[in-house]
């Protein structure tokens, strides 16, 4: 019944009163997927450079506790 409600309410709001036709269908869905393939390559770029930036940070973070500890040590 829930299944049904959210199709009487997709197809008010699209103003439809049929189904649309299978290719129809098809066409649609192969042009959210190649939208889809045209996002992700600039996604997958902004996460290997996030994956990067994160590890320059932990890194730089390790070196001055290293050089804090070691201060600490000589003093």
């Amino acid at each position: 019944m829930i299944a049904y409600r959210v199709a009487a309410a997709y197809f008010k709001a699209n103003n439809l009163t049929r189904l649309p036709s299978p290719k129809k269908l098809e066409a649609e869905y192969a042009q959210l997927a190649s939208e889809k393939a045209r996002f992700y390559e600039p996604y997958k770029e902004a996460k290997e450079e996030l994956l990067k930036l994160k590890t320059a940070k932990q890194n730089v973070a390790s070196y001055f506790r290293e050089e804090e500890q070691a201060q600490i040590v000589s003093n």
